[in-house]
């Protein structure tokens, strides 16, 4: 799946929604070439409900626990 800014303007495939879109979706990897087009408010409503079953890892320090750190 990839995320892109569209071209062209369309209407968002959000139910209820009456915004013009502001990125796609796009799924190559169907037997059908299926786009999802979302404005920015339901992105980013979309991100939050993902992130409650999705956290991101955390990034490793460039230090182990207990192990001394020189800056210099």
């Amino acid at each position: 799946m990839i995320v892109q800014i569209p071209t062209r303007k369309y209407k968002c495939d959000a139910f209820g929604c009456k915004n013009l879109s502001d990125y796609v979706i796009v799924n190559k990897k169907l037997v059908f070439n299926g786009s999802i087009y979302l404005c920015n408010d339901c992105l980013n409503q979309l991100y939050k409900e993902i992130s409650k079953f999705i956290t991101p890892k955390n990034v490793k320090p460039p230090y182990k626990k207990g192990e001394y750190y020189d800056k210099n």
